[in-house]
């Protein structure tokens, strides 16, 4: 039986239920407070410390430290049905190689002493922009070197290709000089690195030296050397020693022929017109020397005379230099006296209508349209040379007094001041026969009387002299067999004429001209009949309106403006008085124009037919000359030959001793 007795009181510390003190084995003393206990805790951790490990009988082993693994990356996954399309791989794509832009058209400011004036000038080659020609001619050198014709150039082919540095020579100087190419070639040319050379790469490896195929050249000094010949001719011509020539002095100068024509040309040259300034001897012309070459220093051009710019490149500065050459009075503002302007332009610069033009007006003058537009075009014949103003007879209703002399030569009068502008052909002893021909001697001497030439004939004693030769053998030697022939080098010459004959220049000059100069319609150096009987009207339109007799004032500085091969520029703008060495001074120019029997009797080439000249009957010769002036013109020898012609056949000649062959084609 139980019976419920309350809880007994808890023992004292360390005492059991009797009451007795507990006794508990311990190697450490034990005190009140449990300071033992505390002690082997402590001691435990240092041994552990220490490296050793206590094992306790009933205490769970320890697992071992986690390994560290790498986090893994996992890709997001798209609903395929929401995702949009991958864009394809991109493709390779050839480099684009684009053809130098030329430009055909230039600025030409003239500042006369009456006005400025703007003309715009196209400079064109046979009628053509130099672009399309600058692209045949190069695919005539890329066809060359394509000995294969594959339509690529290799490595080896690459190498018969002109050095940058030699195509540059060649159309400045005329003169092709291979030199150390800098660099492989086939790198160079190779822009796409396939390791062959399309025409499009072949084009775009001379970009930069094509800037020099059309372009404009500094501004000619003024030789400044026709004093002496004008003061002489002067003196002369004045009858009367007044220093002033009159109608019937100038008319006088023909008689001159009869006296002083010691060749027997029908004409007189300087130096049978003055000949204590000039060598003695038949036919014969001292050399003046030019400038550069030990004669007198040239004179600087006035500022401003003339400037050339690219089309559309005139810069603003040039309205202020406007005015302040022709504002007279200080007021930075032109009226239509001080500016020189005809009515029409003046009215339509003048936007607010006060009678004068500020900066702002004068500045539509700089960037409209302009007062002349000019077209030259050069041709390797001078009957096919031209310089054509645009609208002739507008350019005269504005006061412009135009002078075309010849086709490719404009003369333009403002006020007394001429504006030469002209597109002059090839230099005769420069052209493309005359250098072939001293080519070709080479060519004659290092064969020896074979039809070719191989490299041992290059060496030797004349290694020096055939250098030229040596240093092109490869190129031109176009189906490798180690044999150089006549043709092969004719080609190859050919392939440089075309870069050669391409190559343009726009020349601008300032020359004073001499007496002589001004008579000189055609420039060859001689005064003509027909020159001598029209010298009063080309002479006193120089003058003063209402002028009537002719001063020293007339020989004013002229501009000059010349489109020419640009090897020949040096030889073009020289003063007509120079003579080259080497040039032969007796020889006469070939007429260009008119029938085949008009320019075989035109023996000294001045373009008319005297009746010394005519070999037919005084009769015959009376037919032909409608104007009963004594000589027979080109238009009088066409007149007669068309009428003569007949529809299918020959040209007409002129008949033998007033007897007519039944087709009119001349004597039997």
């Amino acid at each position: 039986m139980t019976t419920n007795s309350p809880l007994p009181n808890p023992s004292p510390k360390g005492r059991g239920a009797s009451g007795r003190r507990r006794v508990s084995f311990s190697p450490f003393p034990l005190r009140e407070g449990g300071w033992g206990v505390r002690f082997f805790s402590a001691a435990a951790l240092l041994i552990a410390g220490g490296g050793t490990v206590l094992a306790v009988p009933d205490a769970p082993a320890l697992a071992p430290a986690p390994r560290a693994v790498a986090p893994k990356f996992v890709a997001p996954k798209f609903n395929n049905a929401d995702a949009p399309p991958l864009a394809p791989a991109p493709r390779a794509v050839a480099p684009k190689f684009v053809a130098p832009k030329f430009n055909n058209t230039f600025e030409v400011l003239i500042f006369t002493n009456l006005r400025p004036v703007r003309v715009r000038v196209t400079a064109l080659h046979e009628g053509k922009p130099v672009d399309d020609l600058w692209r045949d001619r190069l695919k005539v050198a890329f066809d060359f070197c394509d000995r294969d014709g594959d339509g690529a150039l290799s490595a080896k082919e690459v190498g018969f290709a002109f050095t940058e540095a030699g195509m540059a020579q060649l159309l400045a100087n005329g003169f092709y000089q291979p030199g150390v190419p800098t660099g492989q070639p086939l790198l160079s040319m190779d822009k796409d690195g396939d390791g062959r050379v399309s025409f499009e790469e072949f084009v775009a490896y001379y970009n930069r030296t094509a800037t020099q195929v059309l372009r404009a050249q500094p501004v000619q000094p003024d030789p400044n050397n026709g004093a002496s010949v004008t003061e002489a001719l002067f003196k002369l011509f004045d009858a009367n020693g007044d220093g002033k020539l009159t109608r019937a002095e100038v008319a006088a100068v023909e008689g001159l022929i009869v006296t002083r024509d010691a060749d027997e040309d029908e004409c007189l040259d300087m130096a049978e017109l003055v000949p204590d300034m000039f060598g003695q001897g038949f036919g014969r012309r001292r050399i003046v020397p030019a400038p550069g070459f030990g004669g007198p220093a040239p004179v600087a051009p006035g500022p401003q005379m003339v400037v050339v710019y690219e089309a559309g490149r005139v810069p603003g500065t040039v309205t202020q230099q406007v005015i302040k050459k022709y504002d007279k009075d200080g007021d930075f503002e032109l009226t239509r006296a001080e500016a020189g302007f005809d009515e029409v332009t003046f009215r339509a610069l003048d936007a607010d209508g006060n009678g004068k033009l500020d900066g702002e007006e004068l500045d539509a003058w700089r960037t409209g349209a302009p007062d002349l537009d000019l077209t030259l075009s050069l041709a390797p014949k001078a009957a096919d040379c031209s310089a054509k103003l645009s609208a002739p007879k507008a350019a005269e209703a504005r006061g412009f007094k135009l002078k075309q002399s010849e086709g490719g030569r404009l003369v333009l009068h403002v006020g007394r001041q001429p504006i030469d502008f002209s597109a002059v052909a090839p230099v005769s002893q420069f052209g493309q026969q005359a250098l072939k021909n001293q080519y070709a001697y080479l060519f004659t001497q290092a064969a020896g009387g074979k039809d070719h030439i191989v490299e041992k004939d290059l060496g030797g004693a004349n290694a020096v002299q055939f250098q030229f030769v040596r240093v092109i053998f490869d190129a031109a030697d176009r189906n490798e067999d180690g044999k150089l022939t006549k043709p092969e080098f004719d080609a190859y010459f050919d392939l440089q004429d075309g870069f050669r004959n391409l190559s343009l220049s726009l020349t601008p000059g300032v020359q004073t001209p001499s007496l002589f100069q001004l008579l000189d319609e055609n420039r060859d150096n001689r005064l003509s009949v027909r020159e001598l009987r029209t010298a009063w009207g080309r002479l006193i339109v120089l003058e003063e309106p209402g002028a009537e007799v002719v001063t020293r004032n007339i020989i004013q500085p002229s501009v000059t403006l010349r489109l020419s091969r640009t090897f020949d520029r040096f030889y073009v703008n020289q003063s007509l008085q120079v003579a080259f060495v080497g040039v032969n001074q007796n020889q006469v120019l070939v007429p260009q124009k008119g029938p085949l029997w008009f320019r075989k009797m035109d023996r000294n080439g001045d373009g008319d037919l005297s009746r010394g000249e005519f070999i037919g009957t005084r009769s015959e010769f009376d037919e032909i000359d409608t104007d009963r002036d004594g000589l027979i013109s080109l238009d009088e020898a066409e007149a007669w030959d068309n009428r003569l012609r007949p529809k299918d056949g020959p040209p007409a000649a002129p008949p033998p001793k007033g007897k007519t062959t039944t087709n009119g084609t001349g004597p039997k």
